[in-house]
């Protein structure tokens, strides 16, 4: 399979309920959690990448700097996720092969996995591609454009799970070494219990000598 066209939609219409206040404007390191998940998709091999906004659309404008991004307002987000789904598929046009499916909370992908998942649909042209760290399955999915009609079909406050469960034998998953694609934040701890994580990994790299390899256990 050649090189292919890859959108991506984020889903950021959620109310927020279980957070207290907005997700998508919580500030990590100064940045809104929604900046810093369209910062992973501007620094990987996605095109065109469109933002499904909903509850607390205004203040999310105000407060998140978007570039290129096409972002849209789902005048029906209290009708569930799966409304933002189709709006943003709508969206992605007909020039797309494939959508990556992003959450407008999970702030800590990286952009090398977004890019191995396409990697792995350009190879294998499989019609689903999923991330998995130490065998689980996380987000964000690829899907061909040949599911499309399946997600579209979806109603209530669902994603894709029964798209990838109708097509097992079209799945390819693709191993990371990347804890984000796991972690979504709904709660505060949520939030505080990653961050940590992540506080942790760097001291530790950044205490590790590239002159001198660490010892075999």
């Amino acid at each position: 399979m050649g090189e292919a066209l890859i959108a991506a939609v984020v889903l950021a219409a959620g109310v927020s309920s279980r957070m207290g206040e907005p997700k998508q404007i919580l500030p990590l390191n100064g940045v809104p959690m929604l900046g810093r998940v369209l910062e992973i998709l501007r620094r990987s091999n996605v095109g065109k990448v469109v933002v499904v906004l909903g509850a607390n659309a205004v203040e999310v404008r105000k407060r998140v700097k978007f570039a290129d991004e096409l972002v849209v307002v789902n005048p029906k987000f209290a009708e569930g996720m799966s409304s933002s789904l189709r709006l943003g598929l709508k969206l992605v046009g007909t020039e797309a092969d494939a959508v990556i499916i992003a959450l407008g909370d999970q702030p800590f992908v990286l952009p090398t996995t977004i890019d191995k998942l396409v990697e792995a649909y350009e190879q294998f042209g499989a019609r689903i591609v999923i991330p998995t760290y130490r065998g689980a399955r996380g987000n964000p999915v690829l899907f061909d454009r040949s599911v499309f009609p399946q997600i579209a079909r979806i109603r209530g406050d669902i994603g894709a799970k029964s798209v990838v469960k109708k097509n097992a034998a079209d799945v390819r998953e693709v191993e990371v070494t990347d804890m984000g694609v796991l972690v979504d934040i709904d709660t505060p701890s949520d939030l505080g219990g990653m961050t940590e994580v992540r506080r942790k990994k760097s001291r530790a790299q950044a205490g590790r000598s590239p002159s001198r390899p660490s010892r075999a256990s």
